[in-house]
């Protein structure tokens, strides 16, 4: 009788860095799907002077999904400095624009609107929650751990 040798298990390592990724690419996708979402429902996108408000929506929900597909399929500290980056700013132009009036930027729109709403309060949690984790994979990758899984 021959015996076969047990499977290693996945490293614990491998496992918390792929649920990392995995949540994480989740908070972006949802705040890239109410930005989508909205952005597309309220045309125009651009006007002859500049962009829209829903333009930038667009905008943003597209980028935050390519990042939010970039994480997943490679959890890397460049991939993950893009993630935070994308999920702080999103985070912090909504609070602002809830706060302060900020005014037009070149193409930009006047960013204002001080009101919060079941859509906001959503994308504000979800862009918040990329923030924090890409700020825990981070952490994780300078202290030697691991965000991919091991080949």
């Amino acid at each position: 009788m021959s015996a076969s040798a047990p499977t290693p298990a996945p490293r614990r390592g491998a496992r918390t860095g792929l649920i990392l990724r995995l949540l994480a690419a989740l908070a972006l996708g949802v705040s890239a799907w109410v930005h989508l979402r909205i952005g597309l429902e309220r045309p125009p996108l651009t006007t002859g002077s500049g962009v829209t408000l829903s333009g930038l929506f667009v905008a943003q929900g597209v980028v935050a999904a390519l990042v939010a597909l970039a994480v997943l399929v490679r959890g890397g500290r460049t991939t993950w400095l893009l993630l935070g980056a994308v999920a702080l700013a999103s985070f912090v132009a909504l609070v602002l624009s809830v706060l302060v009036r900020i005014p037009a930027v070149g193409p930009f729109p006047v960013l204002y609107e001080p009101v919060w709403y079941a859509d906001k309060v959503v994308a504000a949690v979800s862009a918040g929650a990329g923030a924090l984790l890409a700020l825990v994979a981070l952490v994780g990758v300078r202290r030697g751990g691991t965000t991919r899984p091991r080949r």
